[in-house]
């Protein structure tokens, strides 16, 4: 098997990053030296092994008086072989720096009008208020089969301060129900705090409707945030989930290392879990299903590069040894001014168990 579940899990992650326009869309650590404001980035990945068509990422970000407008398009082979547009996203953010901001995003594809019709639109209103209460409601809109377009789903966020170094977030979404056109489908309230200057506690409960129309839990969420030293921050989160018989369980564990030494910075990601493939498990104990090692150095020309290893146990083993799977290798630099060149490759393995080459990235950036 030449392409097996880590190269899909690879590949599939990183195509994620490549083609979300979400708001609020972040850079990654290697971003640290790329410029700021207007620029230009395209993307162009291609898979050596020859099985999977390649893809191309083109995003322009303009701002000016308090509006931004970011547009990403996404590229894939046609029937000649040249790129073709397959998703067009939109997001425009209007009132930047002002207590009211309000994004609308509008994404373009395969719809029932054809290639590059309307598939999506969301608009999110953000009001934030004196005594530091902020309010956010995005609606989500769908077109039907005749092209027009239907409210398809809501989402209200409320933050506020509930005393002392504590702040609680409360969020409700809202779907399409028989009776009407939407009703309160689903509640998260987050609440943290500030235990100590070197902890920080949150606690977050999910709750949604069931058959009856009662509300159910159906997840918690307990994270701690400890500074340990100047260098060294460890978060861990655990994960407790509504079994078959309504209780409660111990679902996962994840704790996280960051590390901060001589200009370096290293993240140490592992996740515990009770279901692992090939893994044999008693009761409800937890064992390490994955574990993500992400270190970023800076480079003599100001760039920087980055190594990321995923490690897991061995599916081809019964309690398999835990094992890097995958790898990517990151490189920022400076090719001329103001323009900025990353190349990345990700490995995974083969039938052999060995870490092969499966895909190759290329991007250049350009400020203004």
């Amino acid at each position: 098997m030449s392409f097996n579940y880590f190269a899909r899990f690879a590949l599939s992650a990183s195509l994620v990053v490549l083609t979300s326009a979400a708001f609020g869309q972040q850079q990654s650590q290697a971003g640290k030296g790329l410029p700021q404001g207007p620029m230009e980035k395209t993307s162009v990945r291609s898979y050596p092994g020859g099985d999977i068509a390649g893809s191309k990422v083109v995003r322009t970000r303009t701002e000016s008086a308090g509006r931004e407008v970011i547009t990403e398009t996404v590229e894939v082979p046609g029937t000649t072989g040249r790129f073709e547009t397959s998703v067009k996203t939109t997001t425009e953010t209007t009132g930047i720096g002002s207590d009211t901001l309000k994004i609308k995003r509008e994404v373009f594809g395969n719809g029932p009008q054809g290639p590059l019709s309307l598939i999506e639109t969301s608009v999110a209103d953000q009001q934030n208020f004196a005594d530091g209460r902020s309010r956010t409601t995005t609606n989500t809109w769908a077109p039907d089969a005749g092209g027009r377009l239907n409210l398809a789903s809501r989402e209200v966020k409320e933050t506020k301060s509930i005393g002392g170094d504590a702040r609680q977030t409360e969020t409700t979404r809202y779907l399409p129900t028989i009776s009407q056109p939407l009703g309160e489908s689903e509640r998260i309230l987050t609440t943290e705090r500030r235990v100590r200057p070197d902890l920080v506690q949150t606690e977050t409960q999910r709750t949604v409707r069931d058959p009856n129309g009662q509300w159910q839990t159906t997840e918690t969420r307990n994270q701690e945030v400890r500074t340990v030293s100047r260098g060294e921050v460890v978060e861990e989160e655990t994960v407790r989930n509504v079994d078959s018989a309504g209780q409660l369980n111990l679902s996962e564990k994840t704790v996280t290392r960051r590390t901060t030494n001589n200009g370096s910075d290293q993240v140490v990601t592992e996740v515990y879990s009770p279901y692992i493939t090939g893994v044999v498990q008693s009761g409800n104990s937890l064992t390490l299903n994955q574990r993500l090692r992400v270190t970023t150095k800076p480079t003599t020309n100001g760039g920087s590069q980055i190594i990321s290893e995923t490690e897991a146990p061995d599916p081809s083993e019964i309690n398999g040894r835990v094992r890097v799977v995958a790898r990517t290798v990151e490189t920022v630099r400076q090719v001329a001014p103001d323009v900025w060149e990353t190349q990345r490759q990700t490995f995974t393995l083969d039938g052999s168990g060995r870490l092969v080459l499966t895909s190759e990235d290329s991007q250049q950036t350009k400020g203004k």
